[in-house]
Order: structure tokens, then C-alpha cells, then sequence
């Protein structure tokens, strides 16, 4: 009787941790993006939002990355933090006006371009505030930049005050 108990109550629990999603999960990526020799295989995705360092406005902050920075990211609390341990990636800042700023990085930040790109790079298939999925394809490489092309799709992760 006990045993039955045990194994009932093990299923139990199996189900419930199956029901609940996880609270921080990465969006998926698949895409390149190059510069100077390398690449970077981009596998995941994140939207954040918060205040510009530079402006204070509110943005939302896409990070398309190589590696899995979700445990990072849940514990940023600064906007400048989401980003920070993006060692080959692109990072894409979503403000107002025609055009968003970009950072790009490579060969653990050894290799780094910012830079700003039209809007009309990024073909959004969902766009809102809880999400943003579609591909971003745009080339630099006659100004020293990367070429990107990658295919994502972001939830928010995360948003931070300051």
C-alpha cells in the first residue's frame, strides 16, 4: 500500500512539473551572423525592456546570441547588464525614429561593430510588447561591419527599471 502511495504521489508531482512552463526560457534563433572572418551561429533569443543609458527612454532590447545567456538575464537588474556577457552575438536597441542601433560581437567581444540599420531590415512577422519574432538581414561588410541573416522569435524575458 505504501508503495502504491509513493508511485501516485511521484506522478503526481511528474504531471504538475510537466504543466508549469518554465519562468525564464530563451527564444529560439537560427542564423549567422559574420565578420571579419568569423561566424556566429545564432541559436537563441531575448527581448528586454527598459530605459537607454543614454536617453532614459523606455526601448526594448532584442539580443540574438550563440549561447545560452538566460540565467544572466534573469538576474539583471540594469538595462546595460542584459547585454554584457554577449561573447558572439548581436545586440539591436528598438527606439523611435527611422532607424535602430545595433551592436555586434564576435570571438568572445573581441571582435565588436556598432553601428545603426533601417527598420526596414527587420521583417517583423509579430510585433508587440510581449513579443517579437521575424528575420533581420542586413550587410555591412563594405564598411567593416557584419552581415546578419537570422530568423527569431522573442518573448519578453525580462524588464528592468533602470
Amino acid at each position: 500500500m505504501r508503495t502504491r502511495f509513493f508511485r501516485t504521489l511521484l506522478a503526481v508531482a511528474a504531471c504538475a512539473c510537466a504543466a508549469v512552463p518554465p519562468a525564464f526560457a530563451a527564444g529560439e534563433a537560427k542564423g549567422t551572423v559574420t565578420s571579419k572572418g568569423r561566424t556566429a551561429n545564432v541559436k537563441y533569443a531575448y527581448l528586454v525592456k527598459g530605459p537607454d543609458a543614454v536617453s532614459k527612454q523606455v526601448i526594448r532590447r532584442l539580443i540574438l546570441s550563440a549561447t545560452d545567456l538566460s540565467a544572466k538575464i534573469a538576474g539583471c537588474k540594469t538595462m546595460s547588464c542584459t547585454d554584457g556577457d554577449l561573447g558572439d552575438g548581436l545586440s539591436i536597441n528598438l527606439e523611435a525614429g527611422p532607424r535602430f542601433s545595433f551592436w555586434m560581437v564576435l570571438n568572445d567581444q573581441k571582435v565588436q561593430y556598432s553601428g545603426t540599420e533601417p527598420y526596414a531590415s527587420l521583417a517583423a512577422k509579430t510585433d508587440d510588447p510581449k513579443r517579437l519574432a521575424g528575420t533581420l538581414r542586413f550587410d555591412k561588410t563594405g564598411a567593416g561591419g557584419p552581415k546578419v541573416d537570422v530568423e527569431f522569435d522573442a518573448a519578453l524575458v525580462k524588464e528592468v527599471t533602470q
